[in-house]
Parts: C-alpha cells; structure tokens; sequence
C-alpha cells in the first residue's frame, strides 16, 4: 500500500511538471518578406508559425506551407526591450539575417547572432528592420 501511495505522489508531481511545462509554451507567426537567414538556415520569403516552450529552449519554426522548417537556439538571453514582440532583422541580400526576437511575454529577448561595437556603430548606415511577431492567445 506503502509503495502504491509513494507511486501515485510521485506521478502527481511528474504530471504537475508536465503540465506547468505545457502552459509554459509560446507560440506565434511572422511574416518575412525576403528571405533570411537565422543561424545556418536560410528560411525563404513567407509566413511562419514558431512554438518556444521555455526562454532556455529551442525555437521550432515551420513554414504555414510546410516546405521550409528550422531549430534554432539563442547563443545568449537578455531582458527583453520594449516595443512588443518582434525579429530584429539586419543586412540585405545574401547577408539579411535574425539577429534576435524579442518577447515581452517572457520578459526575455533571445539573441541568435549578437551585433559586434563596430556594427552597432555602422548599423544606421545599414540595413535593419523589425518585423513584427503575432503571439497566439491561451
């Protein structure tokens, strides 16, 4: 009797973790008008959906068409900024990349690919944009 009480606290708590996790999850769309490129993938021009189950984790992103799809992890994580959810998209052509996607639901912004001093300090010489990010709602 012992041993079926001690099992059934134990997968209590095991459910409890799961389901603290799975509430935890963020998903959402972006639209990129070009393509870009986020770590070593190059995602085409298109509309995207995103899921991130925790600040530490993987973002998994899928194309709404299902033919483009990538895993990317943040190299670092910072507070996020203010002005809502967004990409922080820099350069042009071949040299269009994600360098962070910020999310105030978190609280983080989570860097894929950090500005160096010295493009920080030619960024408004080059090309940057923002592009907004659509949070599903609960």
């Amino acid at each position: 009797m012992k041993n079926l009480r001690n099992f059934v606290v134990l997968f209590s708590i095991v459910l409890g973790a799961v389901a603290v996790n799975a509430q935890a999850a963020l998903h959402g769309t972006f639209h990129l008008t070009r393509e870009t490129r986020l770590g070593k993938t190059v995602l085409p021009a298109g509309k995207y959906t995103f899921t991130l189950n925790s600040a530490q984790g993987p973002v998994v992103i899928q194309s709404v068409d299902g033919k483009a799809s990538a895993i990317a992890i943040a190299e670092s994580i910072d507070d996020a900024a203010p002005g809502g959810s967004y990409l922080f998209i820099t350069g042009s052509g071949a040299e269009r990349m994600v360098r962070s996607v910020n999310l105030p639901q978190l609280g983080r912004s989570l860097i894929f690919n950090p500005i160096s001093q010295r493009e920080r300090e030619t960024l408004s010489a080059r090309a940057s944009e923002t592009v907004a990010v659509q949070i599903a709602k609960k």
